[in-house]
């Protein structure tokens, strides 16, 4: 049974995580988006359990699994936990664990292995790190790589095919539209967001783009639905999703586009699953079953996975595993 825990609402209001003061943001002009749903998704379907329950996890596809790292639980304390999803058998085992707890981070799968990055470590203050951890394949531990120019908590990243590209987050000035791309071991800038922002999501079709969708500047009424695109040593804005929110996940589906899924809202958290192709256009996919925000989203096999994450506002958490067959 799927286990969804949580605090109450006195503690949750003192327990966000990750946002600074920030005022409401000056509305954007937003075209107009035409929905629809795709013929060959049959709906979201319940996969077996996590074996634990976490929010703000880091996940990411590498070699046909769906990896989950990091987080934070109801004691508010990080995560050094890694699991990895079995779509092939529907079962879960435990991976290495992580050198130490860390929440808020971005995990990306690329030909070398995996590699987490940045995030809240465990501290009193818990400032934003930037660490950059790599786990070669069939590997039993986590090893140094070269550390973000900066640190940065509640950023994105996404493998494009050649490089690792992390965008937004957190870090000593407080919000940034700062994007840096990993090359031959060294970082470098390569554009900046069309918005500054944090707990926003990434990914990338593998085709030299990678997509930074959603976020917020400070607290829940500053969520955005804006869509960048960072191609070389550019960024570009590709237009907005219909639903604004922060605490999102991503994931890329070729006959749609990058697809922004979950979140939370002032209202609550989200269910919607929305995309955007490189021309603007928006398809809604089908709701997912439990909303969540702090949860991770993959593609594997054509079937999209999205898993953990709080299913309300604040500090909670659950261990739901949810799968969408896509098509071809």
């Amino acid at each position: 049974m799927n286990r969804l825990r949580g605090l109450s609402a006195a503690v949750v209001v003192l327990l966000l995580v990750g946002c600074t003061a920030a005022t409401t943001p000056a509305p954007t002009d937003r075209p107009t988006a035409v929905l629809t749903v795709a013929p060959d998704a049959l709906g979201w379907a319940s996969r077996a359990a996590a074996p634990f329950s976490l929010t703000e996890v880091a996940g990411a596809a590498f070699e046909g699994e769906l990896w989950v790292a990091g987080g934070l639980d109801l004691a508010r304390a990080g995560s050094d936990l890694v699991g990895v999803y079995d779509p092939r058998t529907d079962r879960w085992r435990t991976g290495p664990r992580l050198p130490n707890g860390v929440h808020h981070a971005s995990l990306v799968g690329t030909p070398d292995g995996l590699f987490l990055l940045g995030g809240y470590v465990a501290a009193p203050d818990e400032q934003p790190s930037d660490g950059v951890w790599r786990l070669a394949p069939g590997a039993a531990e986590w090893v140094a790589a070269a550390a973000l120019p900066e640190p940065r908590g509640a950023g994105a990243a996404a493998w494009d095919g050649e490089r690792i590209v992390y965008g937004g987050g957190v870090g000593p000035a407080g919000v940034s539209d700062t994007v840096w791309a990993l090359e031959e071991g060294q970082w470098s800038v390569v554009g900046r967001l069309s918005r500054a922002r944090e707990h926003l999501a990434a990914t990338s079709g593998g085709d030299g783009r990678s997509w930074f969708l959603g976020g917020r500047t400070g607290g829940l009424e500053t969520n955005l639905g804006t869509v960048d695109v960072v191609e070389g040593a550019a960024a570009r804005f590709v237009g907005e999703v219909p639903t604004t929110r922060g605490g999102v996940a991503a994931f890329w589906w070729p006959a749609g586009g990058a697809c922004l899924v979950g979140g939370e809202s002032p209202g609550g958290t989200n269910t919607e699953v929305e995309c955007i192709d490189a021309d603007g256009g928006v398809t809604d996919l089908p709701r997912l079953q439990v909303a969540r925000h702090g949860l991770t989203a993959a593609v594997i096999d054509d079937v999209a996975l999205v898993g953990l994450g709080g299913p309300q506002p604040g500090l909670f958490v659950s261990d739901v595993l949810e799968a969408l067959p896509l098509g071809r």
